[in-house]
């Protein structure tokens, strides 16, 4: 249920040249980065400016996700240490965005914010269905007033984008003759497949699925019965029908290599391991230019005004002092976050996200 409208050398050749400098200048290095690693408190995520979050304002932060996106941080290995590192920088972000709201004068009233929320739970749950959400808050150690604070955050992001972009350049006609025959070759309407999908913690669990869903189990069934994706698992884990584009890279192959009708899997994902279904497919067609004009200046207007965004968010952030605790500090922390990177990032524009997404 979305709401979202968001060092060191990496190199081994820059870590040998770092390596080989005078001593001199290798002790002055220490004095400048020791305190930028001692300086947090033991028991500190990051600092934004003079605010502090914790490793356990964190972790409850996330569980706000989880109930509010229907998310699973991994379990272990790689992915979990990139989950945690781009959760922090996520979180982060977006305090220095709630910062530059709160100085511009934009503030959502908890009216608007309660609104929204009765609209999320009925469109994710149905009429009366206060009393799931209430329960999936409870599992996740999370309270109302935790997501309402979300909900603000979001739509502060929201207003202060708009903001930001309302001097982007107007698309003109001619901008769009010269896009449409610069790409040409990706105007066309993308095969789409439509999938059911099913999420679990293990890969064993995973197998099992799998092996169930060849036996003659319905697919469906085992989706309800056992999807970690609240947002897909009371309709069977139904995706509906997706691009390529949509899915997650390493689950977007194993699902547009599988024949119609077929199951594929186990596949790892930020989420979980995930098993697949194909029902259906839509191959790809060419599109002519008046059946996209609109679309492709609606694109183009986006591209300029998230070009702005990002440059502008890139000068927040350097501004903001950010410091990062070692086990919490991202890959590019001055850099805004990617597209990839979370799926709780602060940003502008969001789709529903579904655990292979």
């Amino acid at each position: 249920m979305k709401l979202t409208v968001p060092g060191w050398p990496e190199s081994l050749a820059a870590r040998v040249i770092i390596a080989a400098l005078t001593p001199m200048f290798v002790v002055g290095v220490a004095l400048i980065v020791v305190p930028r690693l001692t300086d947090l408190p033991d028991d500190a995520a990051f600092q934004v400016e003079d605010t502090v979050v914790t490793e356990e304002s964190l972790r409850n932060r996330i569980d706000v996700l989880e109930a509010l996106y229907g998310i699973r941080p991994p379990a272990e290995g790689e992915q979990a240490d990139r989950f945690r590192r781009d959760s922090a920088k996520a979180v982060a972000v977006s305090i220095v965005l709630e910062t530059a709201a709160r100085d511009r004068g934009i503030v959502i009233s908890d009216k608007a914010a309660r609104d929204t929320l009765t609209r999320v739970i009925e469109q994710q749950y149905g009429p009366g269905g206060r009393a799931a959400f209430v329960e999936l808050l409870g599992n996740a150690g999370a309270s109302e007033q935790d997501v309402l604070d979300e909900i603000k955050r979001q739509q502060d992001i929201a207003r202060l984008f708009e903001q930001v972009t309302k001097d982007v350049p107007e698309v003109t006609d001619a901008d769009l003759r010269r896009a449409f025959e610069e790409r040409r070759d990706q105007l066309v309407t993308p095969e789409q497949r439509h999938l059911r999908n099913i999420v679990v913690a293990t890969k064993e669990q995973a197998e099992q699925m799998l092996q169930r869903a060849r036996s003659g189990v319905d697919f469906s069934v085992l989706a309800q019965e056992n999807s970690l994706d609240q947002s897909t698992r009371n309709s069977g884990g139904d995706l509906g029908f997706v691009t390529q584009q949509q899915l997650a890279s390493e689950y977007a192959d194993a699902a547009f290599e599988a024949p119609t009708g077929s199951l594929f899997g186990p596949v790892q994902t930020q989420f979980g391991w995930n098993v697949g279904q194909v029902l259906k497919l839509r191959p790809a067609r060419a599109l002519q230019f008046d059946q996209v004009k609109d679309q492709l200046r609606t694109t183009l207007a986006s591209e300029r005004a998230r070009e702005v965004w990002r440059d502008w968010l890139a000068r927040q952030i350097r501004g903001a002092n950010v410091q990062y605790a070692d086990g919490y500090r991202p890959a590019h922390p001055d850099a805004p976050p990617s597209e990839t990177s979370v799926p709780t990032q602060p940003g502008v524009e969001g789709q529903q996200p579904n655990p292979p997404r």
